[in-house]
């Protein structure tokens, strides 16, 4: 158990730090967007927009890794056969030139792969942690990783969006999806299955309860509307940088502090997953989320920025984990990865919107 969650831990710090919406070459991209290709915002949010289609998919990935193993696993044959390509991507981009049509393949395909790790992450998860009842748990441990690496992608996007060129910062970016790779080789210990005719019926069959319930439905529209936020998005960075005159590296810091700020919330989840009733937690989700997000009506100034980001950081992970708990739960046997993923292209969806 200690090595599956040193696995959570380690390909979700990775996954943090290759993440196109907030890893370590998600400000490098944009100023690539913006100052080199002379990109609007309209535009720069269309572009991230389009890498985000990758991740509105995952039923997809969930789907074929639970109706077909790939030599003989559900999960951890296609975690390394993505991460490869996930590795070989970000080469590509740091070896060929910096052309639109290019980047958007290649970023797409980066996109892609990462997201079909995460579904596999996440359905070894939910399988490993509902019987337990320690989904909730492991989610805050993958989160406190993540937002770990988010904290020092902010701090190192900033710096690298300033001083260095793309191209490294893509061959830096190279190595995270390696390290999936290894780690899944590591630790990961699945136990081999063949695709047996009764298996594919009991995967049917369970696919056809889930499509079913309406509980799966209220949850999956629940996390649409709670994760569309267009004003938070590249509207965002745009006013920071056009209207407020925040450098490059202190918004790079704000998204730091906000991150750092999310280990907070995910320490108070962690510590209190297990003894609230989910419905309590969702309920204080909520509150706290609507007053979390007015907060930024107040954003006028370098210092009311850094209280906004500080609280709406802490306030918006313990909300997230709540509402990710309510998504594992949610999830029937036999096909945790198909609607886990299903639950998790609602919530990317509603961000991508």
């Amino acid at each position: 158990m200690r090595g599956f969650v040193l696995f959570l831990a380690v390909s979700y710090f990775v996954q943090g730090l290759a993440d196109l919406s907030a890893g370590l070459a998600q400000q490098p991209v944009l100023y690539l967007l913006k100052e080199e290709m002379h990109l609007s915002a309209t535009q720069v949010g269309l572009f991230f927009a389009l890498l985000s289609l990758g991740w509105t998919i995952k039923p997809f990935y969930g789907l074929l890794s639970d109706l077909c193993p790939l030599a003989g696993f559900h999960r951890k044959s296609y975690l390394l056969c993505m991460s490869a390509v996930g590795t070989g991507s970000w080469l590509a981009l740091s070896l060929l030139p910096p052309q639109y049509a290019l980047v958007l393949l290649l970023l797409t395909l980066c996109a892609v792969t990462l997201a079909f790790c995460d579904v596999m992450i996440d359905a070894l998860m939910v399988a490993t942690g509902r019987p337990l009842g320690l989904t909730g748990s492991f989610q805050a441990v993958q989160w406190i990783a993540i937002s770990l690496a988010f904290t020092v992608a902010q701090l190192g996007g900033g710096y690298l969006a300033t001083y260095a060129v793309p191209q490294h910062v893509f061959l830096l970016s190279a190595s995270f999806p390696l390290t999936t790779f290894l780690a899944t080789l590591r630790y990961v210990r699945e136990p081999r299955r063949q695709s047996e005719r009764d298996s594919l019926r009991g995967t049917r069959s369970a696919l056809w309860q889930a499509a079913r319930s309406r509980r799966l439905w209220v949850v999956m529209g629940f996390l649409f509307f709670w994760n569309f936020s267009p004003s938070l998005a590249t509207p965002l960075v745009y006013y920071q940088v056009d209207v407020l005159q925040f450098s490059k590296v202190f918004v790079g810091t704000l998204g730091a502090l906000h991150h750092a700020a999310g280990i907070l919330g995910a320490l108070v989840f962690l510590l209190y997953c297990r003894t609230l009733p989910l419905d309590t937690l969702l309920y204080g989700a909520v509150g706290l989320g609507v007053a979390a997000t007015l907060s930024f009506l107040g954003l006028l100034g370098p210092k009311t920025a850094v209280v906004i980001f500080a609280v709406s950081g802490a306030i918006s992970q313990f909300t997230h984990l709540a509402v990710l708990d309510l998504a594992a739960r949610s999830c029937p046997a036999r096909v945790e990865g198909t609607v886990f993923a299903l639950l998790m292209s609602s919530l990317n969806l509603g961000r991508a919107g």
